[in-house]
C-alpha cells in the first residue's frame, strides 16, 4: 500500500511539475481575446491568429488543471491521513 501511494506522489508531483512548467512558459506573454483578424488579413495575419488562438487554449487549459490540482491537495491529505489513522 505504502509503496502504491509513495509511486502514485512521485507521478502526480512529476505530471504537476510539467504541467507547471509548461503554463508558466505559455503564459510568459500577454495575449487578449477574441482574436481579431484584420478585414484584409494576408497569411501572416491569419498564421497569428492560429498562434493566439492555440495561446489562449493553452492558458486556459493550464488554468483548469491548476485550480483542479489546488482542490485536489485538499482531498489528498485528507484521504491520506484517513487511511493512515
Amino acid at each position: 500500500m505504502r509503496k502504491t501511494l509513495v509511486r502514485t506522489g512521485a507521478a502526480v508531483a512529476i505530471a504537476a511539475g510539467i504541467l507547471g512548467m509548461s503554463g508558466g512558459i505559455a503564459s510568459a506573454d500577454e495575449i487578449t481575446a477574441p482574436v481579431v483578424v484584420p478585414s484584409h488579413p494576408t497569411g501572416a495575419d491569419y498564421v497569428n491568429a492560429w498562434n493566439e488562438s492555440g495561446a489562449l487554449a493553452g492558458a486556459g487549459a493550464a488554468g483548469l488543471v491548476s485550480s483542479a490540482w489546488a482542490g485536489a491537495i485538499p482531498s489528498i491529505i485528507q484521504g491520506a491521513a484517513g487511511s493512515l489513522g
